[in-house]
């Protein structure tokens, strides 16, 4: 096997066994955007461990074991970055939300009330136990029978939905006025 065999068959196998490496990552951390971040971080190890990777073994279990430490470091990185805001910051977000009148927000949470009653009823329930407090995706999708990366996906379209819906409802009360 040539050199360029090898790599185009390894980048088959990345292609291949990418949905179960990512379903893994964010099986194990909470944020979509995190997740990815560690995805692409895998995906730069598995290339830079490409000579380790024995043909004919099992790539997936060996994909999820780098994830696996991409995970540690990540996790470590973290602990370490935990943002200390200071006084003059939190000042000044509480002079930002002042700037947001309640007469504001009201009307946003009516709009988000209403465009949630146009919601489908699978909607509703998806996004009741994604936000329920303690709960975790993967409890989520089991409850759904759906997979983790189907329940994320969802909930990404939903909000979006929701958002698109909650902007064109202020833009006609704005015109109403």
């Amino acid at each position: 096997m040539s050199l360029d065999s090898e790599h185009s068959e390894f980048a088959r196998l990345i292609a291949q066994h990418q949905r179960a490496v990512q379903s893994y990552i964010l099986a194990n951390v909470p944020r979509w955007g995190d997740a990815d971040e560690i995805w692409q971080e895998t995906s730069v190890r598995l290339w830079l461990e490409f000579d380790k990777f024995r043909p004919g073994s099992n790539f997936a279990a060996w994909a999820i074991r780098v994830a696996h430490f991409e995970i540690l470091t990540w996790r470590k990185k973290a602990e370490r970055n935990r943002l200390v805001f200071g006084d003059d910051f939190i000042a000044c977000l509480e002079s930002e939300q002042e700037q947001f009148t309640s007469d504001q927000a009201q009307a946003r949470l009516r709009a988000l009330d209403q465009c949630l009653e146009r919601s489908s009823d699978y909607q509703r329930e998806l996004l009741s136990r994604f936000y329920e407090p303690d709960r975790q995706v993967h409890q989520v999708a089991e409850a759904m029978k759906t997979s983790v990366d189907a329940v994320y996906k969802s909930v990404q379209r939903i909000r979006k939905g929701l958002r698109s819906c909650i902007e064109q409802r202020l833009q006609h009360a704005e015109l109403a006025q």
